[in-house]
């Protein structure tokens, strides 16, 4: 049996991205109810989690975000939009495999999937959004877990 994560669970989770997203990329990012979806071009990213935690997590980054990472990572000033894809996969690796530590913080065995392209629609779960000054950063968190291991939520 399983169930939906635990809202304390996922407060941890967004904490943890919004601090890795100061310090990865520099944007500060505050965690606001879903809205529309962004009007400016933006990438989604899905990653998996199997383990104690099983589902995808979905982030969609608007362009400059992406493009930041690969200004950072590669000391380029001026890198090629078409590199925007790359800064989205690698920073959503980056912020899941960080999250992921509260949950590994709270007992939950975790074991994440490598990042893809998402197109369509967004899948179902919690959906949140992040406001920085580069656009909205929303993520869906698809995932659930045993019953069992939700009881030992670290408050």
């Amino acid at each position: 049996m399983s169930s939906a994560l635990h809202p304390s669970l996922i407060d941890h989770f967004l904490a943890v991205v919004v601090r890795y997203l100061r310090s990865t990329v520099g944007v500060d990012a505050v965690v606001a109810a879903i809205g529309e979806p962004s009007s400016s071009p933006t990438i989604a990213v899905a990653l998996d989690f199997g383990g104690d935690v099983r589902g995808p997590v979905t982030w969609v980054f608007p362009e400059p975000i992406a493009l930041e990472l690969v200004r950072r990572l590669m000391s380029d000033p001026n890198p090629d939009p078409d590199t925007a894809i790359d800064g989205a996969t690698e920073l959503a690796n980056i912020l899941t495999g960080r999250a992921s530590e509260a949950l590994e913080a709270n007992g939950f065995h975790c074991q994440i999937g490598v990042p893809r392209v998402h197109t369509g629609d967004l899948p179902g779960g919690v959906a949140v959004r992040m406001t920085t000054i580069d656009g909205p950063i929303d993520v869906v968190l698809s995932m659930s877990t045993s019953t069992l291991k939700e009881i030992r939520v670290i408050v």
